[in-house]
């Protein structure tokens, strides 16, 4: 049997970003990337497949785990959504990330320079709200990561270790290929804590 992964990618992420005015200031963190089109697409997914369940009109969180040095899943939530975003990142570039997000006045955007197991506790010590992860570029084990924090839905995407970077232990709320990421990886999967409001 032919792996679905197979199918032909589509452009449309790519298109309907580079048509947005949050795309001239997107382009400077993209742009480092040495295939920006697929780190853009793996990003743009997991708005595309979490904001159903985003809470409109009232605040919510969204922590972007092992979201690289450039902060871009976190960058591109807090341009495209009014959720309030954690990057969290060992090798974080602070320098870079708070000079891009005071140039184009970005609110909605903080950060850790740290693994996320270091900062789970001080996570779940921010004021109660509806929590959303992504694991968009993250090379950790996704189910250890949601034993602990207090979360409602995760988004993750198997860009390169499906065994870490999908559920292992959770029944996902929605998962499959998504075409439109540019990326070999395109298995993704939408996990909602059966505990949360959300589901």
């Amino acid at each position: 049997m032919a792996s679905t992964d197979a199918q032909p990618p589509s452009s449309d992420y790519l298109d309907r970003l580079m048509r947005r005015s949050s795309f001239e200031a997107l382009w400077p963190l993209f742009a480092k990337a040495t295939r920006p089109a697929k780190e853009m697409t793996e990003s743009y997914s997991a708005l595309c497949h979490l904001r159903p369940l985003l809470t409109k009109g009232r605040p919510c969180r969204v922590i972007h785990v092992g979201d690289g040095a450039h902060a871009r899943t976190g960058a591109l939530f807090s341009l495209k959504s009014e959720a309030d975003n954690i990057s969290v990142d060992p090798l974080l570039n602070v320098a870079l990330v708070e000079a891009w997000r005071d140039r184009f006045g970005v609110r909605r955007l903080a950060w850790h320079k740290a693994s996320i197991d270091d900062v789970a506790d001080q996570l779940n010590a921010l004021p109660p709200m509806p929590v959303f992860v992504t694991f968009v570029h993250a090379h950790v084990h996704m189910d250890r990561v949601l034993d602990r924090l207090r979360w409602d839905a995760a988004f993750t995407l198997a860009c390169c270790l499906p065994g870490h970077q999908l559920t292992q232990t959770r029944v996902p709320l929605e998962e499959g290929i998504d075409p439109s990421v540019l990326s070999t990886g395109r298995r993704y999967q939408v996990v909602v804590n059966p505990n949360a409001p959300v589901s």
